[in-house]
């Protein structure tokens, strides 16, 4: 399968999730955008067109990333250590998550 986004792009990308994982956030940001993600999916629904019902759902189908990443996110809240995706778990982290 071909890659479609340009190494500038991928570079772009790393640079502002490195920037994000370490920076502080104000407190409780993600609660307030899980909130408005929240907010404007209910606002979908009674949206009055298909196009405008769309536009509101993908707005908060990214917000709702937004509050599930990010170090303050879902990561703190489940005291999930910082690490690569795909890494084994120590025997610590998997007795943390319960996988044992």
């Amino acid at each position: 399968m071909e890659r479609n986004t340009s190494p500038a792009l991928q570079r772009i990308a790393r640079s502002a999730i490195e920037y994000d994982d370490t920076r502080e956030g104000f407190a409780l940001e993600h609660h307030v955008v899980l909130a408005a993600s929240s907010a404007l999916a209910v606002a979908a629904f009674m949206a009055p067109s298909r196009s405008s019902a769309a536009i509101r759902g993908i707005g908060a189908g990214l917000l709702l990333m937004r509050a599930l990443s990010g170090s303050q996110g879902v990561r703190a809240w489940l005291n999930v250590t910082d690490r690569r995706p795909g890494a084994p778990l120590s025997p610590e982290e998997a007795r943390a998550a319960w996988y044992l």
